[in-house]
């Protein structure tokens, strides 16, 4: 079989003479081919077939060359397949423009079809090459990140570090340009810090390499040990240049025991950490981490000793194995089990941010447990009576812990076991509460109740409508109307934002859509969550919805807050350029009010920043008016359009219009409200 029978080609050309023309020479040498008429086309093809070349022409309707390679490109970054672009041959500006969209080559026309043949057979076959370069690349990456190994780089002249980016996730520090030495050793434990200034201090003495060892304190409070290995590079005066070097993550090994003290420590039967070992580590972190909560799990085996009866030790013994090997599956990485003793286990739940945290740990858990065991090819289904400790609430020690936990245990046995219980009453009813709400929400998508609201944006100088802002709401069938600050958060531990997000997004723009075909051309704000905004289908739903609709892509804001947008520059500036290619705009909300860093504001393609309620709320101090009037100065001198949220009076109205902000949203134009009264809204204000 040949490779040009293997190779799939896309074709994106209007013009259906030269299209018939590329597909018929193409085919001839064996090649698959996919014929569209226009870059949006072109695009969803792309993303359903995956071919192995693209061939474009420049100038096109819907979706131009240009930018229909932009969002090729930042859509599947990792596969660089070759795009040949179609242009004149005098057509030098075109050309200039597909190189910096990221096109690998470009063919002239009138073509010469015997040279086009072997452009895209030596196009492809460079391709190969590069795929088989990136692959060897991607086994790197992996085997560093199997083995938690980084590398970096200090210039001591500079002083700026650069490296892998496992080197900077290992040190708990963003992968950004010119950060010091300083700032990447930041998160070392203090009390480690005089071990790198010393081992930094002996290359200055004539040795050329140091290795040291200490610790990192995470930004969630875990710690982990490093091993810190560097060759230092010298000028031919003796002076320190660089050091090149790498990082390993140790933590594994540094808490691997000597065989005598794992004996000690654990249960021989399952493998498990032993009562005293627990009681110890249970101690250890509330001494280290006292600002951090935590919770103990205690649960043993309903009907135990009748199962032991019935069936056998050996029989126990393998069932207690299963239990244990399970229960390591489970549990996160920073969390402990440990068995007590005969069929008690207990789980310590470390790094706890809220109750609706520990309540989805739980649900895991019992989810997981509920499933059968199968013992010599025999199924076997086992209850617990599980007791739950929280700290500090119900124990400042891991005496006060370890006992409340195993009180609740012994009350959920005397309730008939199957059950768990927290150590307080009202702690427990509240769980219940968290629990039902949570099986409640899994399933108001499918009942209907999940409801988009539209927020009124009106245009500053006329106060006539322009836009509006998609608001998710929660009819509960007997709770009534729930606050997104309840549910969205819940949404997220329990994994049903992105669900739910795709859902608003979805309805917001057709319902959008539905205004525009009757005369209403609003634009259409919806904000993505962190979770929507990292996941990877986004620009493919995004794509599927444009592919939909007749609503124009310039109509569509995404929204995302500042924090979100510097939580990962880099994959933010790819996911934004590829939206935007697609003819999105972009909005920061809540501007001011996260991590500013106008540097990355810059580099983003960003087209409006909107004022934060709290600073609209404070123009009447001194204050509050100079910095919104900061805000929309910077708007104003980066080109972008500015936003006012929160406006509630005709004052706020006032100053922020002779300061030059373009579009005002608050509770004086309108508050959140269904389709059907935004659109009677929209009829009474046109």
């Amino acid at each position: 079989m040949s490779e040009a029978s293997l190779a799939t080609i896309l074709i994106i050309e209007d013009d259906q003479v030269t299209r018939m023309t590329l597909s018929k020479v193409l085919s001839r040498s064996g090649y698959r081919i996919i014929e569209t008429k226009n870059g949006r086309e072109g695009l969803s093809a792309y993303m359903e077939h995956h071919p192995d070349l693209v061939l474009m022409d420049v100038m096109m309707p819907r979706l131009d060359g240009f930018a229909t390679t932009r969002a090729i490109r930042e859509y599947e970054q990792e596969r660089a397949i070759p795009i040949l672009m179609l242009t004149s041959l005098d057509d030098i500006e075109s050309i200039d423009g597909a190189f910096e969209a990221g096109a690998t080559d470009f063919i002239t026309k009138p073509i010469n079809w015997g040279i086009f043949v072997q452009r895209v057979k030596y196009a492809l076959r460079t391709a190969t090459i590069e795929a088989k370069l990136r692959n060897q690349q991607a086994q790197l990456n992996f085997a560093q990140k199997l083995a938690k190994l980084g590398y970096w780089e200090w210039d001591a002249l500079l002083d700026r570090v650069t490296g892998s980016a496992s080197a900077f996730a290992l040190f708990d520090v963003p992968a950004k340009g010119k950060i010091t030495l300083e700032q990447f050793l930041n998160h070392v434990k203090p009390q480690d810090k005089s071990l790198i200034n010393q081992a930094l201090s002996d290359l200055t003495l004539g040795h050329s390499a140091i290795q040291v060892s200490f610790r990192i304190v995470s930004h969630d409070g875990s710690i982990r040990h490093v091993e810190f290995l560097g060759q230092g590079e010298f000028s031919a005066d003796g002076h320190l240049i660089r050091i090149n070097g790498s990082a390993q993550d140790i933590s594994r090994l540094h808490r691997a025991e000597t065989q005598i003290e794992y004996q000690n420590n654990h249960d021989s039967l399952t493998g498990l950490p032993n009562r005293h070992h627990a009681t110890r580590t249970l101690k250890c972190y509330l001494e280290e981490s006292r600002q951090k909560n935590c919770a103990v799990i205690l649960f043993d085996i309903d009907r135990f000793k009748h199962l032991n009866g019935h069936l056998g030790q050996e029989y126990g013994d393998q069932l207690l194995i299963s239990l244990a090997q399970r229960l390591k599956r489970i549990i996160r990485e920073e969390d402990y089990v440990a068995r007590l003793g005969n069929d008690e286990f207990c789980i310590l739940i470390s790094n706890l941010q809220n109750l609706n945290e520990l309540n989805h740990l739980i649900n895991r858990l019992e989810k997981n447990l509920n499933s059968p065991f199968v013992i010599d090819t025999q199924e076997v289904f086992l209850s617990f009576s599980t007791g739950i400790a929280s700290y500090p609430e119900d124990g400042q020690s891991a005496e006060e812990l370890m006992n409340n936990a195993n009180v609740a245990r012994a009350n959920a046995k005397n309730l008939g076991g199957n059950q768990y219980l927290f150590y307080q009453n009202h702690m427990n009813e509240s769980v219940k509460e968290a629990i039902q709400l949570e099986n409640d929400l899994r399933n108001a998508l499918k009942n209907r109740e999940i409801e988009v609201y539209y927020q009124p944006q009106v245009d500053a100088q006329t106060l006539k409508p322009c836009g509006s802002e998609a608001l998710v709401r929660w009819h509960h069938p007997k709770m009534g109307l729930i606050s997104p600050a309840v549910f969205v958060p819940l949404a997220e531990t329990i994994g049903l934002i992105n669900e739910i997000g795709d859902y608003v997004m979805r309805q917001a723009i057709m319902q959008t859509c539905e205004w525009y075909q009757q005369g209403y051309s609003l634009r259409i704000g919806i904000n993505l969550s962190s979770r929507q905004f990292t996941h990877n289908d986004l620009m493919r739903t995004m794509q599927s919805i444009l592919s939909e609709t007749k609503l124009p892509s310039h109509l569509i804001d995404l929204e995302i807050t500042e924090s979100l947008a510097m939580n990962d520059a880099n994959h933010t500036k790819h996911q934004l350029n590829g939206l935007k290619a697609m003819g999105v705009s972009i909005s920061i909300d809540d501007f001011g009010t996260g991590y500013s860093s106008l540097a990355y504001l810059q580099s983003f393609p960003i087209d409006t920043i909107k004022i934060d309620r709290s600073f609209v709320m404070n123009l009447d101090s001194n204050a509050g008016r100079a910095i919104a009037k900061a805000i929309i100065a910077m708007g104003h001198a980066l080109d972008l359009e500015v936003i006012a949220e929160g406006i509630e009076n005709d004052e706020q109205v006032t100053q922020l219009r002779s300061k030059g902000c373009h579009v005002f949203q608050g509770f004086k134009f309108g508050k959140p409200m269904p389709a059907d009264d935004f659109f009677k809204w929209l009829q009474s204000h046109q």
